[in-house]
Order: C-alpha cells, then structure tokens, then sequence
C-alpha cells in the first residue's frame, strides 16, 4: 500500500464575486474528497505488445466526506493525470467504465491485452467492484489520466462513503515514482439566487512504483489465445468453420453451429453462407484462415481421415486443401496456432473422428452435447480467455503442519 492519506481536495463555495470564502470559522466547506491507502502492483504483462514499457495495477481508495445538512451534491468527479520523469503514463483500461452502474458486487480479472474483463468466480480476481447505486462514467481511458463521474439516481444526491476504483497504467521502462496531478469537481443543489458557486483547489503528489527488479507483483495476466480483446460487448471475435460434408445431417448440423455462435457474438464464416456466386474456393479458404481469430474444426469421420492423410485419388477436395492449410499452420507456428485451432464435437458425432493429428488425448477439444448458449460455454470461453473459475488467493499453512523452530520439539 501507497499512503495518500494526507491528500485531499476540501470542496468549498465561493461568493458571487468569486472571493473565497473562509473555511472557518464561517464553515463555508460542503466537505472534502480524501484519498486513502493505494494498492500498487507491478504486472507480469506478455512481452509481445508492451516492450519498453512496465506496467502497473493500481487500486485507487478514496472517500468522499460531507457535511451534514447541506443542500444535495447531484454528482461529483475526480480527475487523476499520470506522468513520469521519463514521460507520460498510458491509462489502458480502468473500473469503473462508463455507464457502469450494478446492483451486485462483480469481478474482474486482467487478460492478455491488459483489459479488465468480468470473471465468474472472484476467488482470485485481479480487482472487485461493490455494488453501486449512483451512475459512475469514466473519461480519458488510452490517455495519460483518467477522470470518474459519480451521478446521483435518486433526489438524496450522491452518497458519502469509502469507494474504490482501479486503473491499468503503462509506465515508461525503469521509472519509479509517477507524479499524479488531483483534481476534483462537483455541483451543489441550490437555486439560481444563490450567491454561491462550487470550486475546490488542485493538487498533487508522488506515488511511489516498484523498482524494475522487483519481483512482479501477484497481478498475472490470463493469456488468451489471439491478438484482441473481446472484453467489449459490442466486439467478438472470428471464425472459420472447417468441416467435410459427411452426410446432409451433418452439413446441416454445422449451419445450425454456426447460427448459433453468431447469435452469441461470434463473427462466423461457413461456406454454405457464401454460395452466392462462381468463386476459387481453395483461395476463398486461404483467405478466411490467414484473417480469422480461430479456425474450428468439427470433427466427424471424413474429416479425420483428410487430417490424418488416409484420403487418397481425387476424392474430398475441399477438405483435404484446408487441412493441408491448417496443418502446415501448425507445423511452422505451432505455439501461436494451437491456442486458435479449435476441434468441436457436434451432438450427433464422437470424440474419437477428432484428427490424431490435433492431439486429442493431450490437447483440449469441446464436446458440445446440446446446440444451446449453455452447450457452447466452454469454446467461447477458449474464444474470449475468461475462465469459469479462478484459483483463491494462496493462503498459510496452518500451524499443526509447520516444522516446529529448533529446541522447541517435544
């Protein structure tokens, strides 16, 4: 923890002559935005998008405090800038985001890509939020600070209380200290005669950062296989459906797959979608597994017999060309490929028409038993990176267990 306890902002009026008011013994101070201890933690961060730069979670506590029997605060904000002696911080994601507003505790959990997504189990999460009444919009998230607006919903105006938001910041390499400049703003529910307006004083301070050799802080990104970030609702990622047409069931099977995925998000290219005109379909394919996030493969026997090579003379063109294409994938990039190279079960096929050559004893495959949002959980979640469950904080042994200190033995 970072102390900042001896930072604050007093929220004071101001006459109509903009003449500051005396705090005391004329109590024209509505109350004050403290900051309280901060949680710094260095991020174990993926080397292949943040050379040059470390990175930081940090839990920002504050309090807003206020005097009792004033007028209503409908809503206010605080406004933090990050830079460094080497240059400005990047602000990559925060919490809350705009909009946010929950009646339920939730948590987040640091992917790949730095973005805080929601986690189901928040045993091990990265950060929690509480449940929020007010309306929380956020500002600045890619820039060099970040700004939060509290909103009141009700006529009671926003709350007093302890309340706590995160932040993911890129630091320049090798800094250890950001200076934070602090601002704060708010409204007062007063009328128009009213011979005051709301004002409060900037200020700044230190916040001290690990030194690049420390150890990394307990923040570990999960690694999610591609190269975006899924985290927004209104984003997902792509993928091609490799399959033979086995039988009119199955080809009709893998439309229905595919229907269903894109009802959830999932931005699908199938083969019986594009039969719109005369094209190479070799070079059509080629195309669509080179750009695509994930190539799903469904297993059945015609397809496990062209991955596997056992199709010979001119039969099964068509899959016999992709799985050429995706084998030779993962022969030459195999660590970037096998995360994106997907073998699905369809509900009327087995486990066992999974191509030997996609490993299906030692790497994962999804087993899909029902066409439902429910049956297709786990591959989205291979898609997206978030897992069901997370691993709790690691805890102490208990004494019972521990070696006793010597000369003490009985």
């Amino acid at each position: 923890m970072d102390p900042q306890n001896n930072v604050c902002i007093d929220l004071t009026i101001v006459g109509a002559g903009s003449k500051r008011m005396d705090q005391t013994p004329n109590d024209f101070s509505i109350g004050a935005i403290h900051l309280r201890g901060w949680q710094v933690d260095r991020i174990e961060a993926p080397a292949d998008g943040f050379d040059g730069d470390d990175t930081y979670l940090i839990k920002i506590n504050y309090e807003l405090d206020l005097e009792l029997g004033l007028p209503r605060v409908p809503w206010f904000e605080m406004a933090f800038g990050f830079s460094s002696a080497g240059g400005q911080a990047t602000v990559i994601d925060a919490l809350p985001r705009s909009g946010t507003l929950t009646d339920a505790p939730k948590s987040y959990v640091l992917n790949r890509f730095l973005n805080l997504v929601p986690c189901e189990d928040g045993a091990s999460a990265h950060a929690h939020l509480p449940a929020i009444t007010d309306r929380i919009d956020a500002f600045g998230i890619g820039g060099p600070g970040v700004r939060w607006r509290h909103v009141s919903l009700s006529e009671n105006g926003v709350q007093p209380g302890s309340y706590a938001a995160w932040a993911v910041l890129l630091v320049p390499s090798g800094e250890i200290e950001l200076r934070v400049d602090f601002r704060a703003r708010f409204d007062l529910a007063v009328g128009p005669e009213a011979e005051y307006r709301p004002t409060q004083s900037p200020t700044d301070f230190t916040l001290r950062l690990a030194a690049p050799s420390d150890a990394p802080g307990l923040a570990t990104p999960s690694l999610a296989a591609g190269d975006k970030d899924w985290s927004d609702e209104q984003s997902g990622p792509s993928a091609f459906i490799c399959y033979a047409h086995d039988s009119l069931q199955h080809k009709e099977s893998a439309r229905q797959f595919g229907n269903l995925l894109v009802r959830n998000g999932v931005e699908v290219h199938l083969d019986q979608w594009d039969e719109t005109d005369r094209k190479n379909w070799a070079t059509w394919a080629l195309k669509l597994i080179n750009e695509v996030d994930f190539v799903i493969i469904l297993a059945s026997p015609l397809c496990r017999a062209a991955f596997d090579g056992k199709i010979t003379g001119t039969n099964n063109p068509g899959i016999r060309s992709e799985a050429a294409l995706i084998l030779d994938k993962l022969h030459r990039y195999r660590d970037e490929w096998t995360p994106k190279v997907l073998p699905v079960i369809l509900p009327h096929e087995l486990v066992d028409n999974v191509p030997d050559n996609l490993q299906p004893g030692t790497t994962d495959h999804y087993d899909i038993r029902q066409l439902t949002p429910d049956g297709i959980q786990g591959l989205l979640r291979a898609m997206t990176g978030v897992a069901r469950h997370t691993r709790p904080p690691l805890g102490e042994l208990p004494p019972s267990v521990r070696k006793p200190l010597s000369g003490t033995e009985s």
